[in-house]
């Protein structure tokens, strides 16, 4: 494994049985221009020294290093000469990010080379690489390429059940009378909305991979096909994960409108109860004479007791017209 000084994450060379010998910076140099064995490149190209391996040591055309190195990617592939360049998204498991801010895994490829390219580090490309190490791995580039592809898949598949659970959660709390915080459900459709936006591309791109070049074998081919078709079902889990959020929430407005609705009409039929009321006790109170009943004894009694009979006269008034 490279330094952190170096641009080089690990370089392999895969012995066709399932593993791979790990290289350092020199003796990648000697392997890659001579060995005949596949040798897998893995580059960080946040580092200075990142042109160095792409042009000095691969050789690789202009062209092909600034389709590697653009800043904005999606989810493509394109072909130069006998290679292919490809970009990918995965989820982001490091620590602290968020899971939907994807990460791009950038490949060349031809018969017996692979180059990929991060900025971030990527589970997919850490578990490929763990498994070459106990011999399981890989047996040659188009292999490795179908294994690098399935652990993106898997991974996007298990971020999937997760909203799914939470979105389950969400729904059933709402059923059962619970408040469900709208915060919580804006949290859980952002994902939704990123991964719809990576996924349905990444999966026309594994559709063409496979279709790719000759020298891709028959059974990298089918795996390329088998993860792209459970790709598909996934950005169908997350269109169909969108219109139940969307119901959820127009359920919430709905509850949230009803409750305000409700608190609007009891004080609409207040303020009916008391405007009656207030005019009474706003026209008996001001100061001037001739007030009736301000003389009399029984003038307060007689007063709450008008009061009284007009306040329910009103009530039954609206409850006979089904106001109430």
């Amino acid at each position: 494994m490279g330094d952190m000084e170096t641009a080089l994450v690990a370089a392999y060379r895969l012995d066709g049985k399932g593993g791979g010998e790990l290289l350092s910076v020199r003796e990648l140099h000697a392997a890659w221009q001579h060995d005949e064995a596949p040798l897998w490149m893995h580059l960080d190209f946040r580092h200075d020294d990142v042109m160095t391996y792409l042009n000095d040591l691969a050789g690789l055309d202009e062209a092909v290093v600034e389709a590697l190195l653009e800043e904005d990617t999606r989810p493509r592939v394109a072909k130069f000469g006998r290679g292919i360049v490809t970009t990918l998204r995965g989820v982001n498991h490091n620590p602290g990010a968020a899971m939907d801010d994807m990460i791009s895994l950038r490949l060349w490829m031809t018969p017996k080379r692979m180059i990929t390219l991060r900025r971030r580090p990527l589970r997919a490309a850490s578990e490929v690489r763990e498994r070459l190490d106990k011999g399981e791995g890989a047996l040659s580039v188009p292999d490795l390429l179908a294994w690098l592809v399935e652990a993106l898949v898997d991974q996007v598949g298990d971020y999937s059940h997760q909203l799914d659970n939470s979105l389950g959660e969400l729904e059933e709390r709402q059923l059962t009378q619970s408040d469900v915080d709208a915060d919580d459900l804006t949290r859980l459709r952002r994902p939704l909305i990123t991964l719809r936006r990576f996924m349905g591309p990444q999966r026309d791109c594994l559709t063409q991979l496979a279709q790719g070049p000759l020298w891709l074998d028959e059974a990298t081919q089918v795996s390329l096909r088998e993860n792209a078709n459970q790709l598909s079902r996934y950005v169908e889990d997350f269109h169909a994960m969108q219109e139940r959020a969307l119901i959820l929430q127009e359920q919430i407005w709905s509850e949230h409108n009803e409750q305000l609705n409700q608190r609007m009409y009891m004080l609409a039929i207040i303020t009916t109860v008391f405007l009656p009321l207030s005019f009474l006790t706003g026209l008996l109170g001001i100061n001037v004479g001739g007030i009736p009943g301000a003389d009399s004894p029984y003038g307060f009694s007689v007063f709450i007791t008008i009061t009284l009979l007009m306040g329910f006269g009103v009530m039954w008034l609206l409850k006979r017209k089904h106001w109430w």
